[in-house]
C-alpha cells in the first residue's frame, strides 16, 4: 500500500502546476527537504512531511537531485541567521492564504470585490454537506436559501453570534502543517452524521474554505464513502476548485485514508455515539534509489561532494567571505 513506501500524487506535495511542469521536464536541478532539527534523513519518522515529500520527489524520472538539511532549519538558523527571515508573529487565525482576510485587504478590494474564496454560496458537496468560508457562515440569506440548520467551524476563531441560532460546533485548529488535524475526524464525522440523521444541512468552514474545512470533508466522504485520498480530493476540488489543503494535512488524510480502507465497511445504520478509530497506520518506507552525493552549503550556493551516503546530504559550512 501507499503508505508502506508508495509515493503520494505529485499535486499533493507541489500545488503549483507551473513547479510541476519543471521539476518532470528537469529544469529544476535541486529540490531540498528540511524539517526543524533531525539531524539525517534516517532518522526521519515515517509519517513526518519531509519524509513523504522525499518519498514522492524521489520517483520523478527528471534527474532532480532530492537533498536533505542535515540538522533542519534551527541548526541552519544558529548558523546563518542573516540568512533567515523571520515571519511575523501573529494571533489571528490563519496562515499563507487565510491572513489575506485582514480588513485592510477588503479595503483594498473596495466594497464591491471579495476575494474569490468568498464569491459565490457555499457548494454542496452532500446534499446535506455543504462547504465555504467564513464569509459564507456569516451571510444570513445564503444560509437560509440553502436551508442550512447547522455550523461546523473549524478554525481558531469562535463565532458567537453562530450559537443558539444553528447546530454549532467549534473545532479549533490552526491552518499549519504542524497542526494535529486528524484527531478531530472523528469527532467531525459524527457531528455531521448527527445533522444528517435529523434530516438538516452542515456547512463546514473556516476562514477561507481553503485548507481546513476542505480537509473535514475529504475525512467525511473517505470514511463514509470508502474513498481513496484521491478520489476525494477530486470529488471536492470539482466542486470547491480552489481548495488547497496545507501538506500536513494531506498527509494526515493519507494515514486516515490506510486506516478507512483497511477497516470492515461500516454498519449501513449511522449513530451519533462516539468510537474510538486509530487514525495512524505505518508511515512511508524511504525509496532507495538516490545518488550517492552531499553538499557543502556556503552562504550563496551549494557545492556537490562526493561520499557513500544514499541520499543527497546538506552540511553546513563555516561562513565564508565570497570575492
Amino acid at each position: 500500500s501507499r503508505s508502506r513506501g508508495g509515493p503520494v500524487p505529485l499535486q499533493f506535495v507541489i500545488p503549483d502546476e507551473g513547479a510541476q511542469y519543471r521539476l518532470r521536464e528537469g529544469s529544476i536541478s535541486a529540490v531540498v527537504a528540511l524539517d526543524d532539527r533531525t539531524s539525517h534523513w534516517q532518522k526521519l519518522k515515517k509519517d513526518s512531511v519531509a519524509q513523504i515529500v522525499i518519498n514522492t520527489l524521489s520517483h520523478l524520472a527528471s534527474g532532480t537531485k532530492i537533498c536533505f538539511l542535515k540538522g533542519g532549519y534551527e541548526n541552519f538558523h544558529s548558523q546563518y541567521p542573516e540568512l533567515c527571515t523571520e515571519l511575523r508573529s501573529s494571533t489571528q487565525d490563519g496562515t499563507e492564504t487565510e491572513k489575506i482576510l485582514s480588513s485592510s485587504h477588503y479595503e483594498k478590494l473596495g466594497a464591491n470585490h471579495k476575494p474569490e474564496y468568498d464569491q459565490g454560496q457555499p457548494v454542496e458537496i452532500l446534499p446535506f454537506l455543504y462547504l465555504g468560508s467564513a464569509y459564507h457562515a456569516s451571510r444570513q440569506d445564503y444560509l437560509s436559501d440553502l436551508h442550512i440548520t447547522a455550523l461546523l467551524n473549524v478554525s481558531r476563531r469562535d463565532t458567537e453570534q453562530a450559537k443558539g441560532q444553528f447546530h454549532y460546533k467549534w473545532i479549533p485548529v490552526e491552518d499549519s502543517h504542524m497542526a494535529d488535524i486528524s484527531s478531530h475526524f472523528q469527532e467531525a464525522i459524527e457531528f455531521i452524521d448527527c445533522v444528517k440523521e435529523a434530516g438538516g444541512k452542515v456547512l463546514v468552514h473556516c476562514e477561507a474554505g481553503i485548507s481546513r474545512s476542505p480537509t473535514i470533508c475529504m475525512a467525511y466522504i473517505m470514511k463514509t464513502k470508502r474513498l481513496q485520498l484521491e478520489e476525494a480530493f477530486d470529488f471536492i476540488k470539482q466542486r470547491r476548485a480552489l481548495i488547497s489543503p496545507n501538506f500536513g494535512f494531506m498527509g494526515q488524510l493519507l494515514q486516515f485514508e490506510s486506516e478507512v480502507l483497511s477497516a470492515a465497511p461500516p454498519t449501513p445504520a449511522a449513530t451519533c455515539k462516539r468510537e474510538t478509530v486509530p487514525l495512524f497506520a505505518d508511515g512511508f518506507a524511504f525509496n532507495n534509489d538516490y545518488e550517492a552525493s552531499m553538499f557543502a552549503l556556503p552562504t550563496s550556493f551549494l557545492t556537490p561532494v562526493p561520499i557513500q551516503s544514499k541520499v543527497h546530504q546538506l552540511k553546513l559550512s563555516p561562513i565564508s567571505a565570497l570575492p
